[in-house]
């Protein structure tokens, strides 16, 4: 199972998600997964030059301004622009990995842009809107050969680790929230059978908690003050507890956000955190989940983030503050490091884990896949002026580049899937680079 991060061919996605956590649904979905994408790094002096690398093999997949495309496990996948050609003409193509082969195409009936992408069970799902219309569709591709198997009046939530696709729906198929109409629903990719069912209380929000791209937990916010923790597998509640004051079903819930085991609620200026499983109180610190959130993948430790910039890290086991750098606009771990990213000065520099302090500076590059298990950054290194691009592979603890191949005609919007480089060139389309063998 696999989701994926959607290239834009300068079309808007209307509703998209942000980096920051909302109140009403889940704090991160497919886009949190890349907040990494795109931050410059900065890197040690390279000297005048750069080095002329490796030879890459390059293919190209075709694509147009306006067109989505994206990857989805072993797949690389093209839709139509929405604004192109009416809905009845719209298609999805799709080709191999890494080797850019085209492999078929087939219609895809749907208006507006995509909402979402995951694939499971040799099925891809998509998730559409039209624009100014909170009315969504989904459907389930075969991967192998482009035909639909269903499509439904609802938005993909996401895959749980069983394999259950997650949809948000109401009776006209329009899901907004807390109405008392809306139901969760999880169903069979390939048959499209519901397996379980949960109806949505009236003034209730729900979020999601997330095991990488996964879905494994659902959390509902009731009117009354009641949190319910509920598993997405078969929809049974977990633990429950009154854990926040009542309100009315028109007020909109108190914030949530997810960290390792936790589920940390917001009570004004502070944090309470609760053990997932069974809302056990754990502590509470001063973290304002209106405005500020706490990125995953920080371990024993709790990266906390200001929507305007700020850094804070806590112990996940008390909530103590371990250091707190008010420079920092971001930062993520990488290895036995964290890099951030700096107000006063471009790119990433690396930092120690227990004291915040700056270890070493990078040099001027564009991180294109999330450090490796030991750190490793695969990073690219641009020159606007001729859009040529240098990769390397950067060890944070050293600052050492390890150059890999080059580029041209590209920009920045580039990532690493199946053992290639994807990038999207000036003219639209999709570069695919990969060693030669």
């Amino acid at each position: 199972m696999s989701a994926a991060s959607v290239i834009e061919l300068g079309e808007i996605r209307h509703g998209q998600d942000t980096a920051v956590p909302e109140p009403a649904r889940t704090p991160v979905r497919w886009r949190l997964a890349w907040a990494l994408a795109g931050l410059a790094v900065v890197a040690t002096t390279l000297g005048p030059a750069l080095p002329e690398a490796a030879p890459l093999t390059e293919a190209t997949i075709p694509a147009r301004l306006g067109d989505t495309a994206f990857p989805v496990g072993e797949r690389f996948y093209v839709v139509t622009s929405p604004r192109a050609v009416p809905a009845t003409q719209r298609t999805i193509t799709a080709y191999s990995l890494p080797g850019a082969t085209r492999l078929w195409q087939a219609p895809l009936p749907l208006d507006g842009a995509l909402r979402g992408v995951a694939a499971v069970g040799g099925q891809m799902l998509v998730s559409t809107q039209p624009e100014l219309v909170e009315q969504v569709e989904s459907v389930s591709i075969r991967e192998a050969t482009g035909q639909i198997m269903w499509r439904r009046r609802a938005l993909l939530e996401g895959v749980t680790p069983g394999g259950r696709v997650l949809l948000w729906t109401s009776p006209d198929g329009t899901p907004t929230a807390s109405t008392g109409r809306e139901t969760l629903e999880a169903v069979d990719p390939v048959s499209g059978a519901v397996l379980w069912t949960y109806r949505v209380p009236t003034g209730s929000w729900l979020s999601y908690r997330y095991s990488g791209q996964a879905p494994t937990h659902v959390v509902t916010l009731l009117p009354s003050g009641t949190v319910e923790v509920r598993e997405v597998e078969d929809g049974r509640v977990l633990a429950a507890a009154d854990l926040l004051p009542a309100r009315p079903p028109n007020i909109p819930a108190s914030y949530v956000q997810f960290a390792a085991d936790l589920v940390l609620v917001r009570e004004g200026p502070m944090a309470v955190a609760y053990g997932l499983d069974r809302l056990d109180r754990r502590w509470s610190a001063a973290i304002d989940l209106a405005n500020e959130y706490v990125a995953p993948g920080c371990g024993d430790q709790l990266c906390v983030m200001g929507h305007t910039g700020g850094v804070r890290v806590v112990d996940a086991a008390t909530g103590r503050m371990l250091w707190a750098d008010p420079s920092r606009t971001f930062v993520s771990p990488a290895g036995d490091y964290l890099v951030a990213r700096t107000y006063d000065r471009e790119g990433l520099t690396v930092l120690d884990r227990a004291t915040g302090r700056e270890v070493k500076r990078l040099g001027d590059w564009v991180m294109i896949a999330p450090p490796s298990a030991g750190g490793e950054l695969i990073a690219m290194r641009t020159d606007l002026e001729t859009s040529r691009a240098w990769l390397a592979r950067v060890d944070p603890a050293t600052g050492g580049a390890r150059y890999f191949g080059v580029v041209s005609g590209v920009t920045t919007d580039c990532e690493v899937r199946s053992g290639a480089i994807l990038c999207r060139r000036l003219d639209a389309s999709v570069g695919v680079w990969r060693p030669v063998p």
